[in-house]
């Protein structure tokens, strides 16, 4: 990767070596990524991509690190994170919010100038990237209720591309193959500050109530037709199950949480199980929401 941190160098933009992907995902698994760059800016991050795309380079963007696993062989290649795109403009009632921004910051700045319909990101680790790539939901409430556009580098150009024209689907942004989201616009509307602030503090509650503490990825698999991936678990009695330290979270089962020193591995080992088992149970198959970054 010589050739690769060189490049980098040269052009000011920041750069790790043989960083552990650990210190990359929520979940905190994963071997050494061999080179991590953060371009501070749309133009740094464009320039980056060309010059891996030209030099034959491999590499992935990450964001916040959630929904995402890193094998533990690491990653040979390049990870770009995106989380200095961090400008948040407001005109009115339209935000315009960098890809890096984290969605509480984005929820809270909402709440903050009496904005409603961004109180279901309260909470939601991650960032606005991620968000929409995903198109990220809580409570009957989510991205694409709110999402008016969006800026991809798509091939070598900055495309905005409106919400109308994206296929969103649960849990699916609908972005192009291949898009690297820069930012979006989100069409909020006034609300009452203390309104706003009380479903924020509700939705806190429930989350704290529902979800795991420890360490996870997020939601492991996707729903099962128009019921949530948890049902089908339920009935397979997995709950609590462990291998090393991955465990089925006593609190949602559809969570995986490390209760300390959990490998990537494990995650999956025990996943696979999850998925086997569902299907010889229910018949259903379930498909993941995670994604796992390998070489």
């Amino acid at each position: 990767m010589v050739r690769v941190t060189e490049w980098l160098g040269k052009r000011g933009i920041s750069y790790a070596e043989n960083v552990s992907g650990s210190r990359l995902t929520t979940f905190g698994s994963g071997g050494a990524v061999s080179v991590v760059a953060r371009p501070k800016n749309e133009k740094a991050l464009s320039d980056t991509i060309d010059f891996l795309v030209d030099s034959g380079g491999s590499y992935r963007v990450l964001g916040g690190g959630s929904n995402v696993l890193l094998s533990d062989d690491g990653y040979d290649g390049v990870i770009i994170r995106t989380d200095r795109l961090g400008d948040l403009g407001i005109k009115g009632t339209v935000l315009t919010v960098g890809a890096g921004v984290r969605l509480p910051v984005f929820s809270r700045k909402c709440a903050a100038i009496g904005l409603s319909g961004a109180e279901f990101a309260e909470g939601i680790p991650g960032t606005v990237g991620g968000a929409v790539y995903m198109n990220a939901s809580a409570f009957g409430s989510g991205i694409s209720d709110v999402l008016g556009s969006v800026r991809v580098l798509l091939g070598g150009r900055i495309e905005t591309i409106p919400a109308s024209a994206l296929s969103m689907q649960y849990h699916r942004g609908g972005l192009p193959a291949g898009a690297v989201l820069l930012s979006a616009t989100f069409h909020l509307a006034r609300g009452d500050r203390e309104g706003i602030a009380e479903r924020m503090r509700a939705f806190r509650a429930r989350r704290a109530s529902t979800q795991p503490k420890e360490p996870s990825a997020g939601s492991v698999f996707a729903r099962g037709g128009d019921l949530p991936a948890a049902v089908f678990i339920e009935k397979t009695g997995l709950k609590g199950t462990r291998i090393g330290g991955a465990e089925i979270s006593r609190k949602h089962c559809n969570f995986i949480v490390d209760m300390g020193g959990a490998t990537t591995t494990e995650y999956y080992t025990l996943a696979e199980r999850v998925r086997r088992e569902v299907k010889e149970v229910t018949g259903v198959s379930l498909e993941y929401e995670v994604e796992f970054i390998q070489c």
